[in-house]
């Protein structure tokens, strides 16, 4: 019966993530000391924001079953600076010398 298989949003923290796979070790908030492995992490989010500490979002279409789990989004965290971004030109440098706008001389 299809109400038996709704899908359910749960609250976590990712302990472990792994970039090869793109997935996840998530301790769902509720269940302390239970960990869910090698739940697939949602393509859409930037490796650099899953970081072991943060919190996330998880979608479980079956009750904490890791197969049919998915890190849908993650929060409480704040990512790494990127240490090619350049605050004074805006951009992030690609590597090229002078690939940045002209700066006005000040007068």
């Amino acid at each position: 019966m299809w109400w038996r298989r709704m899908p359910s949003i749960r609250f976590g923290t990712i302990r472990s993530f792994d970039k090869e796979l793109y997935t996840a070790v998530v301790e769902v908030t509720g269940y302390p000391s239970s960990c869910l492995e090698d739940v697939p992490v949602a393509f859409h989010l930037r490796d650099d924001l899953v970081t072991a500490g943060t919190r996330c979002v998880l979608l479980l279409n079956d009750s904490l079953d890791s197969s049919d789990a998915v890190v849908l989004a993650v929060f409480g965290g704040r990512p790494a600076d990127d240490p090619a971004f350049d605050p004074v030109l805006g951009h992030r440098h690609r590597g090229i010398l002078r690939d940045g706008p002209e700066i006005a001389a000040s007068s």
